[in-house]
């Protein structure tokens, strides 16, 4: 296995906390890769492209490339009542079209799975300006936009910014499905060989039963890409996104995902509901 792989790992807390095995789990297995770490979005893009092997993704990203990556049932992010949410400087509005009504909002990505489920959820009664991420939030408090889409620990950090939640799509999931919210997901190409596939998954998957093995090492990996978050709330980040469901999403998070492209379907978001190939 003397090829260079490429490998993308979501610039977050808890992704970063997942890979922090995964350099010494690659060269345990002989496998000579490049691994960075980047925005979400960047890395959707750069999945799209076909230049990852193995990478980080949103799910609402998947139906752009599902036939040519599967998906690693070790390493997706799933939210329990929590999740994207739109924040903005002034409590939510009772328009009859919903509180989103005729607003500029900052989405993190037309990629990103917080915006298909704002979609699904919100419709068009709103106008998309999009930005990274981590500026969604400044963007915000300058009045540059009437409200944002955050993701990431924007969700922990917004109220004390003195903003409010005005719509929040991760509850009318919760409150609607059965199921986790599904988020990010582990993306590998279907080209590769077997034998290197297999390879990577097994180093990913280790990497991740590591860093439950070893959480404060895994911590103090992931806080170099904490932001600014205190540990107190970089660990109740990390907690929220890396749990059972992320060793291995079973059964029902495949359908969450499913579930969540159905609904993307019925929103014409999706011209089709690709096939959930897991690996």
């Amino acid at each position: 296995m003397s090829e260079i792989l490429r490998i993308g790992q979501s610039a977050d807390p808890d992704d970063a906390f997942m890979a922090w095995g995964l350099r010494a789990e690659l060269e345990r297995r002989g496998l000579e890769a490049e691994l960075e770490f980047a925005d979400i979005e960047s890395l959707n893009r750069r999945t799209e492209e076909g230049l990852l092997d193995l990478s980080a993704i949103s799910v609402g990203a998947y139906p752009n490339f599902a036939d040519r990556y599967r998906i690693l049932r070790c390493g997706a992010s799933f939210g329990d009542q929590y999740g994207p949410l739109v924040v903005g400087t002034r409590p939510p509005s009772a328009a009859a079209d919903g509180p989103l009504s005729g607003l500029s909002v900052a989405i993190p990505g037309a990629m990103t799975t917080a915006r298909m489920l704002l979609r699904i959820y919100a419709g068009t009664t709103y106008r998309e300006v999009e930005m990274r991420f981590d500026a969604i939030l400044d963007a915000v408090v300058a009045n540059e936009v009437d409200a944002g889409l955050i993701i990431h620990e924007g969700q922990l950090l917004y109220e004390r910014m003195g903003l409010h939640a005005l719509f929040e799509p991760a509850m009318e999931w919760a409150e609607r499905e059965q199921l986790p919210l599904p988020l990010g997901v582990v993306a590998i190409r279907r080209d590769l060989a077997d034998s290197v596939q297999e390879a990577l998954a097994d180093a990913f998957g280790h990497s991740v039963h590591a860093a439950f093995q070893h959480p404060e090492a895994a911590l103090d990996f992931a806080a170099g890409y904490a932001r600014g978050l205190s540990r107190q709330d970089l660990e109740e980040y990390v907690h929220r996104y890396v749990n059972a469901a992320t060793l291995d999403m079973g059964v029902a998070g495949q359908r969450a995902i499913e579930r969540l492209f159905e609904h993307a379907r019925a929103a014409e978001l999706l011209t089709a509901v690709p096939v959930v190939d897991l690996y």
